[in-house]
């Protein structure tokens, strides 16, 4: 471990933080199915096999189900980052303290303030994608005009996640286990019916081809990030490390089971996509539906139509709690150790949650959302959410917040590789048992995670079609990307001049 590590045990127990038993998690809340289910529902599959893979589709068409396969490999390198920081250090932290181990304590603060910052954004922005599905459908089915606005499925899902993260880890975990298993099984079921009818031109093995699509193999790397970016989400349930039973064990498997669940379900799903449209076709017609799956619901199963806008509403709603409780846990850690306000290190005294981060997230939801949509007039949301009238605001607060989060995840996760390289050149030099697979795996993960930036930013610098134009919504992103970095890293150097007892403690893991 690195000397700010090493400080930090020689410290703690000097350190205003606190750490305390009324101020810990509740320890063994969770099992390991329940642990993966908080991966699978931020990585929110039917959410997005529904309606994001088009962004994979618009590089490389019908050849998008390899690049999901790809996707899923690099992921896997990811994963491994993170699961070789979790045997050793099973914090709530996750992300955070793992950077704080392997880069210390300057890029660690980058990495917490950053990745915080993306769960509080994407929190919202996948609560409005929830919101505005469920109002399609209450719309389409006929139901009172009230039930058709989206700001208010947008509330009822604000006081879900209070009620679902008040009252214990277990109780949220449990609900996002059974239904994130429905909105999978039902977009699965969709994918069945359009396999077993064989498509538009019958099964075949050239959706894996990127010649039988019409595409060449860089425009395959290309979908291949924008791949990556569906899978976000599957590290997080390093955030239970310290409400699991058998972390060490659990927290890997989760990740890395996450991610091959995940990657099995996006080729399936994109497979039936592929050869929905016919695997030629799908390189311009995917593309032109902004949808996944879903724009072939009426062409196969039209019964399954409003079941797959429910499945993929759902899946968005707890890929939010995920998201609320990733960051809540976040939170937490960093409040505990001091970096952020202390309060936030507390725990309800009976029910061993992090209360006063919980509220303090939910309150940062509303706020960011009305930032977002306020800062933008009524012809640019029309623009970027796609559907102008009564639910444009809340397309875009669903659109152009996943936008503005996915540089600064996949930056995390590059930092994060970079820590998981340094912590295995530290290993073999310090003479503990090391080999190739080591280096490695952080190595390719570093790669994996340049090309995920790589995706994230295409479209702030590439018109989606020729003669479109970029939006200036897209254009801001690097920019608001590059603000939130140097933003975190002067507040860095501010904490580390005016507090350095708490800097000197960052990353401690509390056991």
């Amino acid at each position: 471990m690195n000397d700010t590590a090493e400080r930090a045990r020689g410290t703690v127990a000097s350190c205003e933080v606190p750490t305390h038993e009324d101020n810990r998690l509740r320890q063994d809340a969770i099992s390991f199915p329940e642990a993966l289910a908080q991966s699978v529902s931020v990585m929110a599959p039917a959410m997005s096999g529904a309606f994001v893979t088009y962004l994979a589709a618009i590089k490389a068409g019908g050849a998008t189900p390899l690049a999901f396969l790809m996707a899923m490999v690099s992921c896997l390198l990811i994963g491994g980052v993170v699961s070789s920081f979790a045997l050793r250090l099973p914090s709530a932290g996750s992300l955070y303290t793992y950077t704080v181990d392997g880069l210390g304590s300057f890029w660690g603060f980058i990495v917490g303030s950053t990745y915080s910052l993306a769960l509080i954004i994407a929190g919202p922005a996948v609560l409005a994608g929830f919101a505005v599905f469920t109002s399609l459908v209450m719309r389409n089915v006929g139901a009172p005009g009230l039930l058709g606005q989206w700001w208010l499925w947008f509330a009822v899902g604000l006081v879900l996640y209070f009620l679902l993260s008040w009252f214990g880890i277990g109780f949220s975990t449990r609900t996002q286990l059974v239904f994130t298993a429905a909105t999978v099984a039902t977009l699965l079921l969709l994918a069945v019916v359009i396999i077993g009818k064989g498509g538009a031109r019958g099964n075949t093995l050239a959706a894996f081809s990127p010649g039988a699509a019409g595409v060449s193999w860089p425009l395959v790397l290309a979908g291949m990030a924008f791949g990556i970016l569906s899978f976000t989400g599957f590290e997080t349930a390093a955030v239970l490390g310290e409400e699991t039973r058998n972390p060490r064990r659990a927290i890997p498997w989760a990740v890395l089971g996450s991610v091959i669940f995940g990657g099995v379900f996006y080729v399936v799903v994109t497979y039936a996509t592929s050869i929905g449209y016919g695997v030629r076709e799908a390189t311009t017609a995917w593309p032109k539906s902004a949808a996944g799956i879903s724009a072939l619901a009426d062409s196969y199963a039209s019964y399954l139509g409003n079941w797959v806008l429910l499945a993929g509403g759902l899946s968005a709603l707890f890929c939010g709690l995920g998201l609320h409780t990733a960051a809540t846990r976040t939170f937490y850690v960093m409040g505990r150790d001091g970096v952020l306000p202390k309060p936030l290190g507390r725990t309800h005294r009976r029910y061993r949650t992090p209360h006063v981060a919980i509220v303090a997230n939910l309150a940062l939801m509303i706020a960011v959302s009305a930032v977002i949509i306020g800062a933008t007039g009524q012809a640019t949301r029309n623009t970027v959410g796609a559907t102008p009238g009564p639910l444009s605001s809340g397309f875009y607060l669903f659109a152009e917040g996943l936008t503005i989060i996915s540089p600064l995840v996949m930056g995390c996760y590059a930092l994060l590789s970079i820590a998981g390289i340094r912590s295995a050149v530290r290993a073999r030099a310090g003479g503990r048992r090391h080999d190739v697979r080591h280096l490695a795996v952080p190595v390719g993960s570093l790669l994996a995670s340049g090309v995920a930036v790589f995706g994230s930013l295409y479209y702030s610098f590439k018109e989606v079609a020729p003669g479109a134009g970029i939006p200036g919504p897209y254009r801001a992103v690097p920019l608001v990307a590059a603000a939130a970095v140097i933003t975190a890293a002067s507040a860095a150097l501010v904490l580390r001049h005016r507090r350095r007892e708490a800097w000197d403690a960052m990353g401690a893991i509390f056991e």
